[in-house]
Formats: C-alpha cells, sequence, structure tokens
C-alpha cells in the first residue's frame, strides 16, 4: 500500500512520499514485534528504570545528587529523549524516597522536579553549541542552585543542600562518558567508560536498597549477580574491581550513627568474592560460581547473624543459577568490548588479519595493473618483419632515385627482377663494408645490365647512409620503448613482493611481546676503520650500525663502483634503502632483491653496489649474515677463524640476485670482521689474500676487536703501495652484558702510518713477549 503518492509514475521510477511516523512500502510484511520493544526497551524503559533507581538513591540517607546528575548527563550528551524518560523516573523515585528518610533529606519532595530543569539548562546550553562537559556543569550548576533556594524557602539542613549540589556538579562530569554510550553503536570500551558504567552501577543499587520480598533484598542480589557477570566476562581484575566499587556503594546506603556490621560485610565480601570468582572464571560458570561461594566462606567472620550469611548464601545461588541461563555468545561478545581480556586480543587480531588481508589483496592488484601495463607497452617480436621492411624501403628508394623513368627498366626488373634484387642487396653489403660505393665494385651482372651504373653506386651509398642513421636512432627508440616496460615490471615485482612479506612482517601481539619480554645478554664493541686513495676524496665505502628495536643490531656496510661521489652516492642509496626495509620488518633477502630492483630502475647506465649485511641478536648471540657480492667476511671463535664467502653478483646488475644467508651462533668473546673489496686489493700477499687476511684475523691474541682493525690496518699499509680503492674495516665483538664498556663505532678517516710505523705495529704485536704479556693478562 502506497500512503500518500502524490507524485505519479515516471520512467519506471516510484516517488514515495512518507508522513512522519509512517513506514513505506513494507506495510503489508509480517511484523514480530520484536525490533519495536527493543526499541522501546533501549530508548525508554532502560533509562526511566535508572532515572527512578537514582532519583531515589540517598547517601547516608541524607544526599540524593544523582537523579539530577544522570538527566543532566544524558542531555549534555544530545540524547534529548532518553534524557526526558530519565527524568519522570527520577521525578517518580525522588517522590518515593522511604518516608523514614524525608525529615534527613532536605527539601524532599520539593525538590523532586528538579531533573526536568537540569536536563532543559543542559539541552539549552547544548543546542548554544556549547560542550558537553560545559553543558553538564550548567546543568548541575542551576539544579544546585535552586536546591538551595528550595531548602531555604521550604526550611531544612543548608548545608547538606549545598554538599548535595557540589555532588551533584561532580556526579555528573563523572556520568558523562557512560552518558554517552546510550544510543551509541557497539564498540570497544575505553577505561574511562568503564569507570563511569561501574559507578552508574553502584548509584542505582543505592535506590534500589529497600526494596525485597521475604528478606531478599533485590540491591544485594543484583550486586552479587553483578559481580559474578564482571568476573566471567572480564576475569580476576574486573571482578574484583567490579566487587570493590559495588561494595563501596552498599557501604553508602546506611543511615550515619547506625549499625554498621552489614556495611562493613558487603564492602568487605565483594572485593574478595570477585577476585576468587575471577580466578575459578578459568573454569566456566561452574568454577567463577564456586569462587564466589568461597569468597563469601572466607568472610563470615564479619557478617553479623547466621540469617545473613545463609541470605547471602542463597542470593549467590540463585546470581549463579540466573548467570548459566545467559548464553557463552553473549559472554563473549561482552568480552570483546573489555580492554584486556582474550576475546578482545582475539578480536583485535582478527581485525588486523582481516586488515592485511585486505590490504594484500589491493596490492596484488595494483601489481597485476602494473604488470599488465608492462605487458601492454613490451614491444612486439617482429625483428624479421621489420628486416624484411628495411630491404623493401632500401630497394624502393633506389628505384625512386635512379631507376623510375630508365628506358632499362623493364629489362632489369621485368626480365631480371630476381638478379637485379639480388645485386642491390650485394651493392648494400659492399657498401656496408666499405663506407663507400664506386661503379668498380657493382656486381657484374648489374653492370651490364644498367646504363647509369656511376648514378646508381652513388644513390646506393647515399642510401645505405640514410637507413644506417635511421636504424641507429630506431634503436635508441626502441631502447627507450623497452625501458618503460622493464620499469613497469620492476614496480610490479616490488609491490607484489610487499604484499607477500605483509603477513610476515605483522607479527602477532602477543609473540611481539613474549620477544620483547627477554633482556639482552651481550654487548656489541664496534671499530671501524675507512681509508681513501686520496685524503681529498670522498669514499665510495658506506657502513651504518642500525639499532632494530630491543636485543637486534644490524650492520650494513656496500662497496659502489670504483671510488669517489659516484660510488659514494650508489653505496648510500644501497645501505639507506636496505636500512629501511629492516626497520620496517622485513626480512634480508626480500629487501636485498627489491633493493636490486630499485638500482635497476634507476638508471640504465652501468653502476652497481655491493651489499654486506650482519643482524645480530643480542638475546642469544644468533648472527644472520647476507653477501650480495660483497668481499669476504671472518668469524673468529675461540682460536679458529672461519670465512664466509658470497659467489654471486652485486645489485643493480642482473634482474634477480640470488641471495643466502648463513646463520651463526656465537659466544661472548667471538669476533666478526667485514671489509671491503679494496682491503683484498691492498693486501699483496703471495698466494690467497683472503687466506692471508685470515691468518692476520687469527694471530690476534688476546682476542679483541680494537686490535684486530689496527693489525689489519698495519699489515695492510706495510705490504702495499698507496691504495688504489677505498678500504673499510668493521670488526665487531661480543661481550656479556655489564662486562665491558661498549664502545661507539667511530671511523677514523684517512690514517695513514708510514710503512716504517705499520712494520714496529706488526712486530709489536707479533713479539713474544707481547704474547707473553697478552697471556698473562688474559689469565689475570
Amino acid at each position: 500500500m502506497i500512503d500518500s503518492a502524490s507524485t505519479p509514475l515516471a520512467r519506471g521510477r516510484v516517488a514515495w512520499l512518507r508522513r512522519r511516523g509512517r513506514r513505506g512500502p513494507t506495510d503489508g510484511a509480517p511484523d514480530n514485534g520484536g525490533p519495536r520493544l527493543m526499541t522501546a526497551i533501549h530508548l525508554w524503559w532502560l533509562p526511566a528504570l535508572i532515572g527512578f533507581a537514582l532519583g531515589r538513591a540517598a547517601v547516608f540517607g541524607v544526599l540524593v545528587p544523582f537523579g539530577s546528575a544522570f538527566c543532566v548527563a544524558l542531555a549534555a550528551q544530545g540524547r534529548a529523549r532518553r534524557a526526558a524518560a530519565a527524568a519522570m523516573g527520577a521525578l517518580i523515585g525522588g517522590w518515593t524516597i522511604p518516608s523514614s528518610l524525608w525529615a534527613s533529606v532536605p527539601g524532599t519532595p520539593w525538590t523532586a522536579p528538579l531533573p526536568l530543569v537540569g536536563m532543559i539548562v543542559a539541552l539549552a546550553a547544548l543546542k548554544r553549541r556549547r560542550g558537553a562537559g560545559l553543558a553538564a556543569a550548567a546543568g548541575a550548576w542551576v539544579a544546585g542552585a535552586l536546591r538551595l533556594g528550595i531548602v531555604a524557602l521550604v526550611g531544612g539542613d543548608l548545608l547538606a543542600a549545598g554538599v548535595t549540589a557540589a555532588a551533584e556538579l561532580a556526579a555528573a562530569i563523572a556520568l558523562l562518558p557512560a552518558a554517552g554510550l546510550f544510543g551509541a553503536r557497539p564498540a570497544p570500551l575505553r577505561h574511562g567508560q568503564i569507570v563511569s558504567l561501574l559507578a552508574l552501577t553502584g548509584f542505582s543499587l543505592i535506590g534500589l536498597e529497600g526494596i525485597g520480598w521475604q528478606g531478599f533484598a533485590l540491591a544485594s542480589f543484583l550486586a552479587r549477580a553483578l559481580v559474578l557477570l564482571a568476573s566471567l566476562v572480564g576475569g580476576p581484575g574486573f571482578g574484583a574491581a567490579a566487587g570493590a566499587g559495588l561494595g563501596i556503594a552498599t557501604f553508602l546506603t546506611e543511615v550515619p550513627l547506625a549499625a554498621f556490621t552489614r556495611p562493613v560485610w558487603a564492602a568487605a565480601v565483594l572485593p574478595a568474592a570477585g577476585l576468587l570468582a575471577g580466578l575459578g572464571a578459568l573454569g566456566g560458570k561452574p568454577g567463577a560460581a564456586a569462587g564466589l561461594l568461597v569468597g563469601h566462606l572466607l568472610l563470615t567472620p564479619l557478617a553479623g547473624t547466621g540469617l545473613e550469611i545463609g541470605t547471602a548464601i542463597f542470593e549467590c545461588l540463585v546470581a549463579a543459577g540466573c548467570l548459566a541461563l545467559v548464553p557463552n555468545a553473549a559472554l563473549r561478545r561482552w568480552a570483546e568490548r573489555l580492554p584486556g581480556t582474550p576475546e578482545r586480543e582475539r578480536l583485535h587480531r582478527e581485525g588486523e588479519r582481516e586488515a592485511r588481508a585486505r590490504a594484500e589483496e589491493q596490492l596484488q592488484r595494483v601489481a597485476a595493473v602494473f604488470a599488465e601495463l608492462s605487458q601492454t607497452f613490451t614491444p612486439q617480436d617482429g625483428a624479421g618483419q621489420e628486416q624484411e621492411k628495411a630491404t623493401d624501403r632500401y630497394v624502393a628508394r633506389v628505384i625512386d632515385a635512379v631507376c623510375r623513368g630508365c628506358s632499362q627498366y623493364r629489362l632489369c626488373w621485368e626480365r631480371h627482377g630476381y638478379e637485379t634484387f639480388r645485386d642491390l642487396l650485394d651493392a648494400a653489403a659492399a657498401a656496408g663494408r666499405e663506407g663507400q660505393l664506386s661503379m668498380h665494385v657493382l656486381p657484374s651482372g648489374l653492370r651490364q645490365r644498367c646504363i647509369k651504373p656511376p648514378q646508381l653506386a652513388k644513390a646506393v651509398a647515399r642510401v645505405v647512409d640514410a637507413m644506417r642513421v635511421e636504424a641507429y636512432w630506431r634503436t635508441r627508440l626502441e631502447a627507450s620503448r623497452e625501458l618503460v616496460p622493464r620499469q613497469l615490471a620492476g614496480i610490479a615485482s616490488i609491490i607484489a613482493g610487499v604484499a607477500d612479506q605483509m603477513e610476515r612482517i605483522a607479527l602477532p601481539a602477543a609473540a611481539a611481546a613474549e620477544e620483547q619480554s627477554w633482556a639482552p645478554r651481550y654487548d656489541v664493541d664496534v671499530s671501524v676503520l675507512q681509508t681513501t686513495p686520496d685524503p681529498d676524496s670522498v669514499s665510495g665505502d658506506c657502513f651504518r650500525r642500525v639499532d632494530l628495536g630491543p636485543g637486534k643490531v644490524a650492520f650494513l656496510l656496500s662497496d659502489g663502483m670504483g671510488t669517489g661521489p659516484r660510488a659514494a652516492a650508489e653505496s648510500e642509496a644501497a645501505v639507506a634503502m636496505l636500512q629501511r626495509f629492516l626497520e620496517a620488518g622485513f626480512d634480508l633477502e626480500f629487501a636485498v632483491n627489491t633493493i636490486n630492483s630499485v638500482l635497476l630502475l634507476r638508471s640504465s647506465d652501468e653502476t652497481y653496489a655491493t651489499l654486506d649485511a650482519c643482524l645480530v641478536d643480542l638475546t642469544d648471540g644468533t648472527v644472520q649474515m647476507l653477501k650480495v657480492g660483497a668481499a669476504p667476511s671472518f668469524v673468529r671463535r675461540g682460536q679458529e677463524v672461519e670465512v664466509v664467502r658470497a659467489a654471486n653478483l652485486p645489485v643493480g646488475i642482473l634482474t634477480r640476485v640470488d641471495t643466502e644467508v648463513v646463520t651463526r651462533r656465537l659466544e661472548a668473546g667471538d669476533i666478526v670482521v667485514m671489509v671491503t673489496d679494496g682491503a683484498l686489493a691492498a693486501c699483496r700477499a703471495r698466494g690467497d689474500r683472503e687466506e692471508a687476511l685470515r691468518r692476520t684475523v687469527e694471530r690476534v691474541d688476546p682476542p679483541d676487536a680494537q686490535r684486530v682493525v689496527d693489525l689489519l690496518s698495519a699489515r695492510l699499509r706495510s705490504r702495499a703501495n698507496p691504495a688504489e680503492d677505498d678500504i673499510t674495516v668493521v670488526a665487531f665483538q661480543l661481550a656479556e652484558r655489564g662486562r665491558r664498556p661498549q664502545r661507539q663505532a667511530e671511523p677514523r678517516l684517512h690514517w695513514r702510518p708510514s710503512r716504517r710505523q705499520a712494520r714496529r705495529t706488526v712486530a709489536d704485536a707479533e713479539s713474544p713477549a707481547a704474547k707473553e704479556s697478552a697471556g698473562r693478562s688474559a689469565s689475570q
């Protein structure tokens, strides 16, 4: 049925004119009333019930600030209809305060309509674009001022009225986060919202005091049920916090100078019962109920009478029976909204996993787009057809220049067309070999048939030269066209690689926290030496030490092609990119392949750089080494020296590099030495240069990173002519944390001892006296 359809049908569309409160074309559908009932409960009944409880909540039988505070908080959050429902409930609750408290509560019952006044003032302040906090403060202040005026007129305790007004202001600000949850979509709760909800629950229980049947108190039963629910949903912490808050609320219900036996019992038993119920919740609902009962039984000496103990046990059993009917799915949904719960962490991990999957899928789509563009721009393989076209163009140009209009055209191109075509190709080949062509070089058959041999020779030479220039530029153009698809393919491979790595680099939060919980066992001492052939030139080598979080450090070394600024730019770019990838969490192999692709895309010139990376885990001494075209490294463990080599080319040469990560487990005192090609080139030893450097590292006694660098530098200077390449030596040594100070990696540039000083340094280091003194120091 169409309600007031005043617009006719036009172009196959239906225009609906919906009146307020009327439904559209689904009016005839069956309605079970379920959603409408839930909407009414959330919109009207729940705020009204809470307002009723808060309107009659009296702290120590004197202060009644919570009804006005709750209505003001709802209005300040923009919940006008819920605030109106709460105000009506608070009005009824204010009029139903127990008659025994009328004399002690100042202004009763004339102050009962104050929640309506505070709500109106808060809505007016909010309409003037004031903030929620300012609107709540304005409404509470006006309600408190009116309360003081009413008490002054009707007579009563002005001091109690003033304290109530101040409590209204504080409670309105405290209940703002909880009021903002009414009508909001389900979302994870923050700590402030949880505290505000706990305060709202405790204030509501104060208002339910005195409501019961045959000794069964509604407030006491709800307190135990809520503590049990908090324990099941949030665990021991939330259970204890809920028990403490509700226990204090129960303590505030008693009138001063009365017997405090029951409040002391309730305030003491609920926190302990909540803690034990949370611990028992690990075993499910029965365990939580058992923990709640055990908590009550442990503190029975604080109870006043046996009847009170029996009533509390009965309330616990009823609360456990009611919560047993709550579905576990509902408990899990509530737990997902609390911070720190396993369900919340699981939901967070699932959200991260889904986000990573969506991002990975999107990256794969982008990579597919770039790959498709690369295929589109890739030139088709038509070399044979292009050669045929070039031959046809050559013959056609020669014919247009010489043969067209000649009297012997029919003889040459109709009777002897094949022979003439072949002879012209031979003439072009001769012109290409000799650079020029004369009539005597023309093929004999062509000379016999052609009546213009000089003009023909000049035309062939001219056409061949022109086509040679055209071929050169055509080759350059094709090369530039091939660069675009190659770059697009490289970008596609990089994006696809990033997508593949996303699942690996995003570690679960629990695993990451567990990894960071282990304190580093080792420190690392680093010594670095860098020299250049010319003191005024820039080193083409680049070294960086990168801290990758707690307990992990990386040493990155790169050697650019040659020396000077160009080599320095290539090595620094390679090291900087590798550092960024490692800091982002990518592994070494992916980082190196990506850097290789990027260097290939940067320029078509022949530029490359080596990469030498060592990742050290200071928690267990594990070292991961990866080399791409780099010089060998030396690992000294005890008295043995191992050589780690690489059998691949530097990055920036091939489209794909073969990488292999070498893993070693080091102990305190072990040394790793990294060098560049300049160190090997400067070693003028007879035989294997690697073996010479290995023996040098082996002879250092006692093992020390700085002594290794000094000895290697002295030996290289003593046996080498002026260096032709940049030299970089990096030595780092593991040491037990706290046993020795950590030296910073400060490269000493252009350190050039003389040949005599270098020989003296080597001799002193290898002398028997030095070794004996070193042995004595090591034994001490």
